[in-house]
């Protein structure tokens, strides 16, 4: 039991980042996964939806911030406990908070992405999404000629 826990938290550790939306304006290291930066300034956004990407991006700036360092305090006891004398009852329970930490990073990014995804045109949703498959493919769109 104990090494299939294990086994998923280092599987979970290596796949925390997860998707967030974030201009390349804002794109600043620790923000979230994969930008959508690139992609973003290709959709012609107006003023208006640059500013209120920005304030969305502000909203969960501060949660988002926190929480990951809480998450990288208790990463770095478990694996302290794991090399030290922890009991298994205590290793279980710094796992479960770990676990915690990461579901509550994950629904912030959600949310965050909801939220600049409402912002978005039903176009431009769509030109997003044909972006981001091209860029998974590794056939990453030309910038468009000024």
């Amino acid at each position: 039991m104990l090494k299939k826990s294990l086994a998923a938290l280092l599987v979970c550790s290596a796949l925390s980042p997860l998707v967030a939306i974030a201009p390349s304006t804002f794109a600043e290291p620790g923000y979230g996964g994969p930008r959508w930066g690139a992609n973003l300034e290709n959709l012609n956004l107006t003023p208006e939806q640059r500013q209120r990407l920005q304030a969305v991006r502000q909203q969960y700036q501060g949660q988002m911030e926190q929480t990951r360092n809480q998450l990288r305090t208790a990463k770095q006891e478990l694996r302290q406990m794991m090399s030290g004398n922890a009991s298994e009852d205590q290793i279980r329970s710094k796992y479960q908070q770990v676990r915690q930490l990461e579901n509550q990073l994950a629904s912030l990014r959600f949310e965050s992405m909801l939220a600049m995804r409402g912002i978005l045109t039903p176009q431009q949703r769509q030109a997003l999404a044909t972006q981001m498959q091209q860029r998974r493919q590794g056939n990453r769109p030309m910038k468009p000629q000024q």
